[in-house]
């Protein structure tokens, strides 16, 4: 305050300093750094929940091959599927269409929709009945979170693509018992022969005439610890994917780990009935000891086929 010429005191007003603002150029400067971090922070943050759930994915393989074992130990062999056509040595005279993952459903805690499936282990499935039958469409149609991996989308929609079932709602499997590395009907891929999936022979562990020939894993005389028996699968890329049916439970090491035909050709059935993932670099398998390994998909292939076959004679282990 200052005082007046008669002595009283006036008030002057303050003088203001120049307003605090950004400029443009320092905005931009701050702009430019929250992307940066943004662009190093997210492919951190992708990768932690891909690893998260690549061993989600790793979990579900071992609860399968743990009820592949529980069922072995309880039965004597591991479960079989029945092809619906009149193939291999000795087929029955029913075939139900019955894929060996029902088989394990009561060791998966499923037995509820295990019993719902029993009335339709008989008929004939080319004539309308076993799964094929109109009262079992609403158990085909039945997903199950264990049976999709959590890297794969598409997994979770339901297919009306499968064969033998086209126009059939039917839930997908993400895993595949394996037949071994058996070149199918002419494939574009090197493979063992002759082609095993029709006639029976196979040298791996899952087909879909297996209930003619039911494995053991007496006859894993390679190594439980050495042989693939369940690995991944992409459904987008492999119309035989039904969860529950003999022809969509199963694939073939003959082609490369990780083979993507571009555009996709999921009917391309003697190709691409193989094993492939959505995890980066490779697929993870579950071998006949129960353990779960990822497999890069680099692997020599002479190597990848070996590690598909029960009983080759191989002397090889997982890399």
């Amino acid at each position: 305050m200052d005082r007046a010429g008669d002595g009283q005191c006036v008030s002057r007003p303050r003088r203001r300093g120049p307003a605090c603002a950004f400029t443009l150029v320092e905005l931009l400067v701050v702009l430019a750094i929250v992307g940066l971090l943004l662009a190093i922070l997210l492919p951190a943050v992708q990768m932690a929940r891909e690893a998260a759930r690549r061993m989600q994915c790793g979990n579900h393989l071992k609860q399968l091959g743990l009820a592949v074992q529980q069922y072995h130990d309880a039965y004597g062999t591991l479960p079989v599927s029945v092809g619906p056509w009149p193939d291999g040595p000795q087929p029955a005279l029913q075939r139900n269409g019955k894929g060996w993952i029902v088989s394990v459903l009561p060791h998966l805690e499923q037995q509820g929709l295990y019993e719902q499936f029993v009335p339709f282990f008989a008929g004939d499935f080319f004539t309308g009945y076993g799964l094929k039958s109109l009262a079992c469409r609403p158990l085909l149609k039945q997903p199950l979170a264990v049976l999709q991996c959590p890297s794969d989308p598409s997994v979770r929609a339901l297919t009306v693509s499968q064969p033998e079932l086209e126009g059939i709602e039917a839930a997908q499997t993400s895993y595949k018992g394996v037949l071994g590395d058996s070149r199918l009907a002419g494939s574009v891929h090197a493979g063992s022969l002759p082609d095993c999936h029709q006639v029976g022979g196979c040298n791996g562990l899952f087909f879909r005439l297996s209930y003619q020939q039911p494995q053991r894993l007496a006859d894993v005389v390679d190594g439980t610890a050495n042989t693939f028996m369940i690995g991944e699968d992409i459904p987008a890329h492999n119309n035989h994917s039904a969860a529950f049916y003999a022809n969509g439970d199963w694939a073939s090491c003959h082609a490369v780990l990780n083979y993507f035909p571009q555009p996709p050709t999921p009917d391309d059935w003697p190709n691409v009935v193989s094993f492939r993932s959505r995890h980066p670099g490779g697929a993870q398998f579950c071998l006949a000891d129960g353990s779960v390994r990822f497999i890069q998909e680099g692997i020599e292939h002479g190597l990848y086929r070996a590690l598909s076959t029960k009983s080759g004679g191989e002397a090889v282990s997982p890399p």
